[in-house]
Order: C-alpha cells, then sequence, then structure tokens
C-alpha cells in the first residue's frame, strides 16, 4: 500500500453514521452545560443566578455561549441556506454544528486549563480563545457550506455566521442581563457600561467581556473568510482543472454519507474511477443430495475504499447470495481496483451467480501441497481440472498483491495444466498503516531470501 492509498483507507476510521438532528441538539446542549462548568468561572455573580435558576451560572454560560448557539445553528442554517439558493437539511446543519460545538468546547477547556496551571492567566483569557473559537467555526462552517450548497463565498457568508453570529449576540445580551440583575438601575445603562466605562465593577466573570473582544471577533471572520478563498483559489481550482473534480465535492459527499448516507461520496469516486474487465472465479462445494455445503466468490477488486462505500460490503453480499457457507477471499488485486458504487458490486454478484450456474461439480481432489521460495508461500490444492492456489507471506510483512502479479500467476497456473484457478492472497500479515511503503508485491518484485 502506498503513502496515498495509505491515506484513503485511513479515512474508514472517520466513517459513521450521525443521528437524527434532534439527538445532535440534545447532545450538543448538554455538552455545552458540561463544558460551561469546567471553563468559565463565575465567582460571585453565581449567588445572583443562583437565586434565578437552579442550575449555576457556570453550566448557563455554557449554554448561553455555546449550545444555544449551536441549535440556533441547527435550525436556522438550512432555512437560510434555501433562502440564499442552497440545499443544506436539517441533518447536515445539525451534524456541521454539533462539530463546530465540539471545535468551541475543545478550545476552550484547553485555554481552561491553562489559566488554572499557569497564575497569570485568567478566565480573560478563555474568553478570548472563546472568541478565536467562533472565527475558527465561521471558516469551517463558510467551507462546508459553499462545498455543500455550491454558492459563492459572498452568498454563503450569510448562513455560515450564524453560529458565531449568535454567540456574538448572547455574549452581549447576557453580560448585561446579569449586570442589570446584579445591580439593578436602568436597563440601558447596563447594557452599554462596557462600551461606556470600562472601569466599572461588573459581577464576576463578566468583568473579562469587553468591546474589544467584539472586534476581535469581527477582525477574525474577516481574515479567515479570506484565508478560505485563498484556499479554493491556490488549492482547490487547480485541482479542479488537472483533475476535473474539486476538494469540496469530497466533503460535500463525505458529510452526506455520514448525515444521510447519500451517494454523493459515490459519485465523486466515480468521477475519478476508470471502466476494467475483471475475472470473478467461483468455487463450490455440496453434499451428496444436491445441497450446497460452501461456496468461494472471487472476482479480482478490491474490496474498498472504505466502510460500506463503493465494495466496503461486498463480503456481505457474498454471504448473502450463497445458500451454503460463504468465503469472499481477498483477491490479488489492489486498491487501483477499488469498486466506486455499490452498483458494482451487484454486477459482480451477477456474474458470480452465472458462473456458480455452469459449474461442473467432481468427487475427486489431491492432497494439499505447500511450497515455499523466500518469504513467499503457496499452497495449492486441485479439484478435478482447476485449482484452489492461497499465497502468503506470513510472518514478514506484505499488503496487496497487484493485480498484474496475480494475472501472471494465473497464467502460469493454466500452462502446466489447470484449467482454472482460484488464487487467493492470504492477506494475513501487514503492519497497519504504519510506514510509506506497506510491501506491495509488484511486477518484477523478487522474494526475500534468508
Amino acid at each position: 500500500m502506498t503513502a496515498s492509498q495509505s491515506n484513503l483507507a485511513g479515512l474508514s476510521r472517520f466513517i459513521f453514521r450521525a443521528p437524527n438532528w434532534y439527538t445532535s441538539l440534545a447532545f450538543a446542549l448538554l455538552v455545552a452545560a458540561v463544558a460551561g462548568i469546567g471553563a468559565f468561572d463565575s465567582g460571585e455573580a453565581d449567588a445572583v443566578f443562583r437565586g434565578i435558576f437552579f442550575v449555576g451560572q457556570d453550566a448557563w454560560e455554557g449554554i448561553f455561549f455555546i449550545g444555544i448557539p449551536t441549535v440556533v445553528a441547527g435550525f436556522a442554517t438550512p432555512w437560510v441556506d434555501r433562502y440564499t439558493g442552497g440545499r443544506l437539511t436539517y441533518n447536515r446543519a445539525s451534524l456541521l454544528a454539533l462539530i463546530c460545538e465540539v471545535v468551541i468546547v475543545a478550545v476552550v477547556s484547553v485555554a481552561a486549563l491553562l489559566a488554572y496551571l499557569i497564575a497569570w492567566l485568567d478566565q480573560t483569557f478563555v474568553f478570548d480563545a472563546l472568541v478565536v473559537a467562533l472565527a475558527s467555526v465561521f471558516a469551517l462552517r463558510l467551507l462546508v457550506v459553499m462545498a455543500v450548497s455550491r454558492t459563492s463565498l459572498p452568498v454563503a457568508v450569510l448562513p455560515a455566521s450564524i453560529q458565531s453570529a449568535v454567540a456574538a449576540a448572547l455574549l452581549f445580551v447576557y453580560s448585561g442581563t446579569i449586570r442589570y440583575l446584579a445591580d439593578g438601575g436602568s436597563a440601558i445603562q447596563a447594557y452599554l457600561t462596557p462600551f461606556l466605562n470600562e472601569s466599572a465593577e461588573a459581577p464576576g466573570v463578566l468583568s473579562t467581556i469587553s468591546p474589544q473582544q467584539f472586534g476581535l471577533l469581527g477582525v477574525l471572520c474577516v481574515i479567515y473568510a479570506a484565508a478560505v478563498w485563498v484556499f479554493l483559489v491556490a488549492v482547490d481550482r487547480p485541482w479542479r482543472r488537472s483533475m476535473g473534480v474539486s476538494m469540496l465535492d469530497f466533503l460535500r459527499g463525505f458529510i452526506g454519507h455520514v448525515a444521510e448516507g447519500t451517494r454523493e461520496l459515490e459519485d465523486f469516486f466515480e468521477q475519478l474511477g476508470e471502466e476494467a474487465i475483471v475475472p470473478v472465479t467461483v468455487l463450490a462445494f455440496r453434499t451428496d443430495d444436491g445441497a450446497e455445503k460452501a461456496r468461494f466468490v472471487l472476482p479480482m477488486i478490491h474490496p474498498g475504499p472504505m466502510g460500506e462505500i463503493g465494495g466496503g460490503n461486498l463480503p456481505e453480499r457474498v454471504a448473502e447470495s450463497a445458500e451454503g457457507l460463504a468465503f469472499p477471499p481477498h483477491a490479488t488485486a489492489g486498491h487501483d481496483f477499488n469498486l466506486v458504487t455499490k452498483r458494482e458490486v451487484e454486477r459482480l454478484i451477477d456474474a458470480a451467480d452465472r458462473a456458480h450456474q455452469r459449474i461442473e461439480y467432481g468427487d475427486g481432489a489431491t492432497e494439499s501441497v505447500r511450497i515455499e521460495a523466500g518469504d513467499a508461500k503457496l499452497l495449492g490444492q486441485a479439484f478435478g481440472g482447476d485449482g484452489l492456489l492461497v499465497n502468503t507471506f506470513s510472518p514478514e510483512f506484505a499488503d496487496d498483491v497487484e493485480y498484474g502479479v496475480g494475472l501472471a500467476a494465473r497464467q502460469g497456473a493454466r500452462t502446466n495444466g489447470l484449467d482454472d484457478v482460484l488464487l487467493v492472497d492470504a492477506h494475513n500479515c501487514n503492519n497497519g498503516l504504519d510506514g510509506p511503503d506497506l510491501g506491495h508485491v509488484t511486477p518484477g518484485a523478487r522474494a526475500r531470501s534468508t
């Protein structure tokens, strides 16, 4: 496996199925409350708050500054996006809002830990980190909205800014409300005190919220939006011109697959894929009364690229199509022969069914024979005029055997008297995704001798 193929296979660890939007948003509020307890220090103002709500101020600050913006973004982003010509759904918007909340919680939690460990850092540092996190999620949302809705950057700014804008608005409103409840007096004075009189006393943590932080948020959002534009110009456009696909297409497909199980990610791979004709070999065993006992189905493709995308569910489909015990072994093919869509799996299953109907059964078989050449080992057994061959490099590391090597080995077996061959790559000894090259067996490669 090459480094690029290793990276592609490694993406499978990020494949999951997202919950429904209402589950995502409920979980977001819970996470926000817990993050508020851990990150924010309400100080003396907590006494004021406990007279109004059952939960302490720290938890409510997490809900107000992090949780409610997430909920509003989950509901409002699809509506605003569709109004501007986009097509973001509630499931996708809720997933995006939840991911952005996780980013905010991570940044704020690290900042709170640093403030706890370093004496000269205080809650001002935590709120500065919150501002940076809000600007960062704006950039992330901007990129995702452009990918999913295929809108221009100026148009995508409006739905992308909802989560950060709501958080900033709640920072302003919430701080003024607590100041009014704690000190009394004029409501207008309570809300505008930080802007008119920076030396005025504020209850607890609210003294850390200043007009400069709102200005910093605006400046950072502009800078991050410019960074997204530079990324699209410098990276994505050249890639699109040379390969015919966009990185935004992959991002849109990935989100669609995770949030709603759409085919958009397969459509992306289909644009990159090429047609190929591959052999499909079937070996079956049955009892004396004609009932199928076991079936080996081996199309010379690679079961990937990841998760249930493309050929990832090929073993399951082989098991469903077989009457007896199903064996879908690994073929001599690398990631270049990944199936790009699930539709291709059905074509292979149909071909295997046709091959199964043409099988001529016999009642004789040879003893299995095992030979070695350096690190390579081969197990062979003949059934009538056909043969089953299984190769391995165990205990040495080796990854996929290239398609051309498998074809050459099959042809070599035919020239030595076999009519047909089912050649299995045992694929039973590699070191995962470590290293730049995990040991592809390519044409011309020589087995190592000790």
